[in-house]
């Protein structure tokens, strides 16, 4: 492995990690708006949220690949 590629995949990994964290930050936000009612889109966007991070982890394959 040359020097660029391994920037090239440290980059990628660190671009990684910062996605991740915004999607954690957008989780936490979009928790504080739950109601007890009336926020099933609010559940909804937090689950696909949790299925994406988890996918960018690598522990789940990404179902939307054209």
């Amino acid at each position: 492995m040359g020097l660029e590629s391994y920037y090239d995949e440290l980059n990628m990994k660190n671009s990684e990690n910062v996605r991740i964290q915004m999607l954690q930050e957008e989780i936490y936000y979009y928790e504080s708006l739950l109601e007890p009612h009336d926020c099933g889109h609010i559940h909804t966007t937090i689950s696909f949220l949790k299925q994406r991070i988890e996918n960018l982890n690598g522990k789940k394959e990404w179902p939307f690949v054209k």
